[in-house]
């Protein structure tokens, strides 16, 4: 799939199409990371709201009192 680049503002945006949104399960709020792994390819990752929650669930335990300062 090929997406171009626009500017909106004073920000540049890749408009996804509603069927790669759907794909990749996408929703507005998802953060996505972009990374160059060579100078003329990038890998794109996100994370999903499961995949979040699973991460804190898991580090819940040992940082229970570092989310409970961070909550305040």
């Amino acid at each position: 799939m090929v997406m171009r680049v626009e500017r909106r503002g004073g920000e540049l945006v890749i408009p996804v199409p509603p069927e790669a949104l759907e794909q990749l399960r996408l929703a507005e709020g998802t953060e996505v990371r972009v990374e160059a792994i060579e100078p003329d390819k990038v890998s794109v990752r996100y994370i999903s709201v499961d995949e979040a929650l699973a991460a804190y669930r898991r580090t819940e335990p040992q940082h229970r009192e570092a989310y409970r300062e961070l909550a305040k």
